[in-house]
């Protein structure tokens, strides 16, 4: 830990842009960020107050407030009322100049590295839950709010490449993916989620389940460990097992993923996480874990995976910057996907790899596909470079947090006593834990009884005994249907009957 005397800093010197794409907020958190990491501002270091750094660059005091909101969201300051704000005091900065070892293949990644495999492979492509019966209101979770998807907008696009464009969709588009969306995307993800990258870092998956099984198969051997969270994605689980991992599960709490409590005899090669709002208990993981879990991967010379499924969807202030922006030392693979905020029909995401491992992957994928329709593919890039994505998340915030804010009353006025859950304002789903002794299978079955569609939470947890639990998806739902829902599911938990297993 970095432990300095209580200073003042003197005024900070900005670079702001005044006509730049990135928002004012944006670029001051983004630069006292980076002055935090690279220990320019020091532990304990107060820094210039908001009206200081609005009259110094000419700007409304509440731009300055939103980026030292947004600090402090993070974990990198602290206010101290009457006092003023500080660098968060302890802070375990990440140790920089010693030299890394590269990146070890699993023997299946290998063997596709070698001459006479990949001479036969045209690498120059890099560049060129459910049930059938029907209950009247389902707490289904995964779902798009997809009737406010602007299908107008979308259709035109597609008509574009469809009436004008013959040369597009007449041959194979690019294993890697399309150019202009992989630009798209670089360009988005940098902007809006703090990612460091270039396009070519950026491919085009089918899906977070195929860059799983990809990664697995680069980088998984025979009984390699794997941590993984619990309760966590138990797809991305079940595909590392499948490749012959040991999986080491790490509890979550309120803050995501504990590294405190990685085993001390942990060999782990792999390290799947999702920072941003943890699946799917909920909470987001804080500054000083990441970088203490990035740390954790320098030193075994292992790599995390940072599934970011639903970062844009955060409720209050602005989405919590992604892991991948902390490192300098290519330890992250960011997964991203569209699924979650366009359409799950879509199967687009896309994956962002460390320089090294960019041509093993694109060779992997070789292997499986020839990329992913290239019309669908150009009809996103455009809906991002045209606006039209950012102006689709505002609604989708607007509307999820509406929605969750009824679900989260609702859950306080008729469940009080009887469950307890991580209210974190993000995502569309809430894990509700029910009191020891409860049978999830039974409530389960008591509520399609009175039409209602709730879902078992223990599946998701990787340790053989697991709380009752129910996981409660709200995207698809209006506002009525939730509160009616809730009730109804009060009316369950207060019967003795609940208790029977």
């Amino acid at each position: 830990m970095i432990k300095t005397a209580p200073t003042k800093a003197e005024m900070i010197d900005l670079q702001i842009d005044y006509k730049s794409d990135i928002p004012l907020n944006r670029q001051i958190y983004l630069q006292i960020r980076d002055m935090i990491l690279a220990g320019t501002l020091p532990c304990e270091t107060q820094i210039p107050a908001t009206r200081e750094i609005a009259r110094k660059y000419e700007m409304a005091r509440m731009t300055v407030n939103v980026a030292y909101e947004q600090l402090e969201l993070e974990g990198y300051v602290v206010t101290k009322p009457g006092s003023g704000t500080f660098v968060t005091s302890e802070l375990t900065l990440l140790q920089g100049g010693e030299e890394l070892a590269p990146v070890e293949l699993s023997k299946w990644a290998a063997r596709i590295q070698s001459p006479e495999f990949a001479s036969s492979l045209d690498v120059g492509r890099l560049t060129a839950e459910t049930n059938n019966s029907k209950v009247e209101i389902d707490f289904g979770f995964g779902r798009s709010f997809s009737h406010i998807f602007p299908y107008d907008v979308w259709r035109k696009l597609l008509a574009r490449y469809l009436s004008t464009d013959d040369a597009l969709l007449s041959k194979y588009g690019s294993v890697g993916g399309f150019g202009p969306l992989r630009e798209a995307i670089a360009s988005y993800v940098g902007r809006q989620r703090g990612v460091n990258c270039r396009p070519e870092q950026v491919f085009i998956i089918s899906g977070m389940q195929q860059a799983l099984d990809i990664l697995s198969r680069m980088l998984i051997n025979q009984k390699d460990e794997v941590l993984v969270e619990t309760p966590g994605y138990v797809n991305a689980a079940r595909v590392f097992r499948s490749h012959g991992a040991i999986l080491r599960p790490v509890p979550v709490d309120e803050n995501g993923f504990q590294t405190t409590r990685i085993p001390s005899d942990s060999d782990a090669r792999l390290i799947f996480v999702t920072p941003s709002n943890q699946f799917p208990h909920g909470g987001a993981m804080p500054v000083q874990r990441r970088l203490e879990l990035i740390q954790w991967a320098r030193s075994r010379n292992a790599l995390i995976i940072e599934d970011d499924y639903d970062g844009e969807l955060r409720y209050e202030g602005s989405p919590i910057s992604a892991m991948q922006g902390l490192d300098d030392s290519g330890r992250v693979i960011y997964l991203g996907t569209f699924s979650k905020v366009l359409l799950p029909a879509l199967r687009l995401g896309y994956v962002i790899l460390p320089q090294q491992l960019c041509e093993p992957f694109l060779q992997a994928k070789m292997l499986m596909d020839r990329g992913a329709p290239t019309l669908t593919q150009a009809a996103i890039a455009d809906f991002i470079t045209e606006g039209h994505f950012e102006r689709h998340l505002r609604n989708l915030r607007k509307l999820y947090a509406e929605r969750r804010g009824v679900l989260v009353r609702a859950i306080q006025e008729h469940l009080e006593g009887h469950v307890t859950f991580a209210n974190h304002p993000a995502g569309f789903h809430v894990m509700l834990y029910l009191k020891n002794g409860i049978s999830e299978q039974h409530v389960i079955a008591e509520m399609r009884k009175k039409g209602v569609g709730v879902y078992a939470g223990r599946p998701y947890h990787l340790f053989d005994w697991a709380p009752p639990s129910l996981v409660l998806g709200f995207s698809d739902l209006e506002n009525e249907q939730i509160e009616e829902g809730i009730k109804r599911l009060g009316d369950v938990l207060k019967q003795p009957s609940a208790s029977l297993n």
